[in-house]
């Protein structure tokens, strides 16, 4: 009891401590004083990430009013994502997107919001588009009008067609033998139809694309992830289902995180079956033969990282042979006719068809000429960093460095960061690698501090504890049960751990006494201080 009252008063002052802030910078930005000063703390996600749904659209109106409009979508963007039913939201994004001009948007985020909007609401915001002129608040109350849905319905057909489309004059049906345990799928020769689509995603029929058209192009790709065949076989171990969800969590990022520096924006799906598939979508049909290209990097990069997953790229060929129709993917939100289960697109939290489709209609495509080998694969060793992720590498380079470049290590650390629990086994890996690092205090400390028993005092004492040499890459795959391929460096060692990726590393010793020798060694005790307080805080 008195745990909880504890955690609801730490949470009441927090709450008002972000209040607190907001108010200050709308007084700054109502007087227009320090705009630029007052911007770096608005786009500072970890500060508006954290607070409450509702402070969160006060957020957005104060990016507006400091002119950052893009920064106002991104956090509206990000309250109908992860709270829509918040009606507030969905009105304040629509708005914006109509005042700035992007009408098209702007009737994506409102097919999107519809279920989440009263009738008033939603027919207010239809009359806003009709009428872009016209202020929302003059707009009479009128009734929705009933024959919208069927509208709405028609156009999320035609998006879903427009996005999943394949060879021209054929798709396939997929059948199945329960007693047999096989499936298959059989080619319906004639172009897919509307009809054909209301009876996958109704489940009386599953259906199926070739992805290639008939000019050996594409305008949509397939990685297909899954999961290895040992592990497709009989009831899972414990620490087999452990190591496969760590293993997700960071061929999940890593694939999206290569997509995008390829020019690549990846939707994810769960495949109903064994695996997920990431969907890449394009504003015009591209060549089969330079999106394979790009794929296959990706591919043959990740697959040495992985024990539990293997990756496919689809489509499988160039060019069409002439023989046969090419490479099949079952198409999405279908259910799958030997294990019953319905796919779905795991960014979009609501699972109903309804919503899946609406939020089909902001699937990004991306733009042939852009597409590009990914920087970090062409620079083989050297570390490429997403822009989203500067700020993280400015401050802990060499956690960015393991995370990339040595995959078991990569794994623990993608884990800490998504908020998920360590094995003993793991975190003994972390304290006895990171620890022999110069910084080992503090980053140890940040890389655990989102962990659900963090304790900075047993952080402390555990770094304190650490002697010998960092654990060989060898004794790390043992740990862990990793079959994927050793590391590589760049120099030659006798024996190959994973602070060799860091240009940095010396074999010299590291003080970890609570003694403070300098400024240098005070502030990485100041930070990691800051760091225990922060977690206190979550």
């Amino acid at each position: 009891m008195q745990d909880t009252r504890k955690r609801k008063d730490t949470e009441a002052i927090r709450s008002a401590d972000f209040r607190l802030l907001i108010g200050k910078l709308e007084k700054r930005l109502l007087a227009g004083k320090n705009t630029e000063a007052c911007l770096k703390i608005l786009r500072r996600g970890d500060i508006w990430s954290r607070i409450s749904p509702e402070d969160q659209v006060r957020w957005a109106r104060l990016a507006q009013m400091a002119g950052d409009m893009d920064l106002a979508l991104d956090v509206l963007g990000h309250i109908n994502s992860t709270c829509p039913d918040l009606a507030d939201a969905w009105i304040e994004h629509i708005e914006l997107l109509s005042l700035l001009g992007n009408h098209k948007r702007a009737a994506q985020v409102l097919a999107a919001g519809r279920p989440h909007l009263n009738e008033v609401q939603r027919a207010k915001l239809f009359r806003l588009l009709k009428e872009p002129d016209v202020s929302l608040t003059d707009l009479p109350e009128t009734p929705f009008d009933p024959f919208e849905t069927l509208r709405q319905r028609e156009q999320l057909i035609a998006n879903f067609l427009e996005l999943f489309s394949g060879r021209e004059d054929c798709f396939a049906r997929q059948w199945v033998n329960k007693d047999e345990g096989t499936q298959g799928y059989v080619p319906v020769r004639r172009p897919i139809e509307p009809g054909d689509v209301e009876d996958h995603l109704s489940g009386h029929r599953t259906y199926g694309i070739y992805l290639m058209r008939s000019d050996s192009t594409v305008k949509t790709a397939v990685l297909d992830v899954d999961l290895t065949s040992q592990l497709r076989a009989g009831k899972l171990k414990k620490e087999q289902i452990s190591m496969i969800k760590k293993e997700r969590t960071y061929m999940l990022d890593r694939i999206t995180e290569l997509a995008r520096e390829g020019g690549l924006v990846p939707l994810v799906e769960f495949s109903g079956a064994k695996g997920y598939h990431f969907w890449f979508f394009f504003q015009e049909p591209v060549s089969a033969q330079k999106i394979r290209a790009v794929l296959e990097s990706i591919s043959q990069t990740l697959n040495k990282d992985l024990s539990c997953f293997k990756i496919e790229v689809f489509p499988k060929q160039d060019t069409l042979s002439g023989k046969g129709f090419g490479n099949l993917v079952k198409l999405p939100l279908g259910i799958h006719r030997l294990t019953g289960k319905r796919s779905y697109f795991i960014q979009c939290n609501d699972r109903s068809v309804d919503a899946q489709l609406k939020f089909l209609l902001a699937a990004q495509r991306s733009n042939p000429q852009a597409i590009t080998m990914p920087a970090s694969l062409e620079a083989k060793a050297k570390v490429f960093v997403h822009p989203r992720m500067k700020q993280w590498a400015a401050e802990f380079p060499e956690l960015v460095t393991l995370e990339t470049l040595c995959p078991p290590l990569g794994q623990i650390i993608a884990c800490c960061r998504n908020g998920n629990e360590l094995s003993i086994k793991e975190e003994k890996i972390l304290f006895q690698t990171v620890g022999f690092l110069p910084r080992a205090k503090s980053l140890l400390h940040h890389i655990l501090s989102g962990q659900p028993e963090y304790n900075p005092h047993l952080v402390d004492y555990r770094l304190s504890r650490v002697s010998g040499s960092p654990l060989g890459c060898k004794r790390i795959h043992s740990l862990l049960g990793f079959s994927g391929d050793m590391c590589s460096f760049k120099v030659k060692a006798e024996y190959p751990h994973p602070l060799l990726h860091i240009n940095e590393w010396n074999e010299g010793s590291v003080e970890r006494s609570e003694k403070i020798k300098d400024l240098a060694s005070a502030l990485e005790n100041l930070k990691a201080a800051i760091a225990a307080a922060e977690a206190f805080l979550k």
